[in-house]
């Protein structure tokens, strides 16, 4: 047995203090919520921010990058990455978290399936795109989600990889990277994100 739900209902015209809340009599009574809260909580959190792709930037991916002042030569990200789709703007990544870094494409479009607007297209493999990369921990994420593990042989000859996908983890959209299973280096595609300047 379960325990009992407990229900709250508010008056609009009289705010009251939390300690004043009543709870409602029966789990079929109606729940009113203050004026606005609904509203407020569908709106992006971060309102005076502009979240730009990476073609916008005059200078591609050398404009969404700082240098590691710990280790020489190295380029982090320089702002927050953020779910590529139209009014998610779910933070995926802190700034100065993830490293650059060009690399072999990974074929992780399904073919027969059309591409979500809102993602940039990777080369074909064997060609290279730039990465972010995130060691050792999927923690370093602000939020991710990953697709169940697949088989993935690539597109040369070669050993199967088990691999799982990057999606955002408040609409799914994806995939924005990938991961081999039980690995500790995730690799999130620097066009398939967007880049919070504030």
């Amino acid at each position: 047995m379960s325990p009992p739900s407990i229900f709250y209902t508010w008056k609009t015209s009289q705010p009251k203090q939390p300690a004043e809340l009543a709870p409602a009599t029966g789990p079929d009574q109606s729940v009113s919520l203050p004026p606005g809260l609904m509203e407020a909580l569908r709106r992006p959190s971060a309102q005076n921010s502009v979240a730009r792709s990476l073609q916008d930037f005059d200078n591609g991916v050398m404009d969404v990058c700082s240098t590691d002042v710990t280790k020489q030569g190295v380029l982090k990200n320089k702002y927050d990455l953020t779910c590529p789709r139209t009014g998610c703007g779910c933070i995926i990544l802190k700034h100065d978290v993830g490293m650059w870094v060009e690399g072999a494409s990974v074929g992780m479009d399904d073919p027969n399936r059309t591409l979500h607007p809102d993602l940039t297209p990777l080369p074909v493999p064997p060609a290279t795109t730039h990465w972010w990369l995130i060691t050792p921990s999927p923690m370093e994420f602000e939020n991710i989600g990953f697709t169940r593990a697949v088989q993935f042989s690539g597109e040369t000859p070669g050993p199967t990889r088990t691999l799982k996908w990057f999606i955002c983890a408040e609409c799914d959209l994806g995939p924005l990277g990938w991961t081999e299973e039980g690995g500790k280096e995730f690799w999130l595609a620097c066009s398939r994100v967007k880049y919070r300047v504030q």
